[in-house]
């Protein structure tokens, strides 16, 4: 036998070894207890999606089902703990969409999202609502283009910094409407919600769990969700594209992945197991009640939107010249 016929048996060998070991590792699946890896301190909505799913997911895989919060970097330090750890699907991260598809195009972070991450699915969306002070002089998004146009920077509008959906959701409708408006960074939700309360800026993209109290006791109202369709958490709020921006959209939303390798069998136990543990009455209650719709998506449909999403940041960012402040 030739020196390159044993090459290449010897490397068949060592393949046929390696898929064995992976469909053993499948079939044990889960053998330790799974932990879910939350990016944001207990009490936010990161939070109370993982706190909800990890008892029907412990119910049905046999194992225990821990969540550990590891807050900071805007959600790296877990996405990057789930991406380092043994691609045995026992460590899943859940992260909103700064730490799997913008953060990277601001600053070098410690992990590639589309290469060292596998996902396993969506979770939730929570739309961005366009929301302006209750003493705002527009009454729609048209009215508030035109307002701004004829007032080049003297309209601002709140984020959450510029790693972040709502600063993003910003510049987008710059970008796509040429209006100049100016970002104000708060540090959170709460207060940036609060700061259109309050008429220290004008208008922001917010998130509905920081913004709707504000909705309720007169102090802001909703101009248009950032979305393609209408939401049921909101369905008489319009869209963007309803409200005359055609093709906007800014989703946030909440995503499971683990570590890039994770055998394709365990991937798809833990998609199931995630998609049905959403499906039960009290947690897709306590989600609707917290203004989170349950939207899981398959494995290959989770990898497309990651995917889509971080090429339609990136390129944003590259063509307005972005910066981290």
């Amino acid at each position: 036998m030739t020196p390159l016929r044993v090459v290449a048996r010897r490397l068949a060998a060592v393949l046929g070894a390696l898929l064995v070991s992976a469909s053993v590792a499948a079939q044990m699946f889960p053998s330790k207890p799974i932990r879910i890896v939350v990016g944001f301190p207990p009490g936010g909505s990161t939070d109370l999606v993982a706190r909800s799913i990890a008892p029907k997911m412990q119910e049905a895989l046999g194992q225990p089902v821990i969540v550990e919060n590891r807050p900071g970097a805007g959600g790296g330090i877990a996405v990057e703990l789930a991406a380092k750890s043994p691609p045995d699907g026992h460590v899943l991260a859940i992260s909103a969409p700064g730490a799997l598809t913008v953060n990277m195009h601001f600053a070098k972070v410690p992990y590639h999202p589309l290469n060292d991450l596998d996902p396993v699915t969506m979770l939730v969306t929570s739309p961005l609502v366009l929301a302006v002070n209750a003493s705002f002089p527009a009454q729609s998004v048209g009215e508030l283009i035109a307002y701004t146009r004829t007032r080049p920077g003297a309209v601002s509008f709140s984020t959450i910094g510029p790693y972040t959906i709502s600063f993003l959701a910003g510049e987008l409708l710059k970008h796509m409407t040429g209006i100049n408006i100016v970002a104000v960074p708060y540090k959170g939700g709460s207060p940036a919600s609060a700061a259109i309360a309050t008429g220290e800026v004008q208008m922001g993209f917010m998130d509905t769990t920081g913004v709707l109290p504000f909705v309720r006791s007169g102090r802001v109202r909703l101009l248009a969700i950032a979305e393609s369709k209408r939401s049921v958490t909101l369905p008489d709020v319009p869209t963007m594209v309803e409200a005359g921006v055609p093709g906007y959209e800014a989703n946030s939303w909440l995503a499971m992945v683990t570590a890039a390798g994770t055998p394709p069998e365990i991937l798809s136990r833990l998609n199931a197991e995630v998609t049905r543990a959403l499906a039960y009455p009290d947690v897709r209650e306590r989600c609707l009640n917290a203004g989170l719709e349950p939207t899981p998506t398959s494995l290959a449909g989770t990898r497309q939107i990651l995917r889509t999403q971080f090429e339609k940041w990136r390129n944003l960012v590259k063509e307005r010249g972005l910066k981290a402040e």
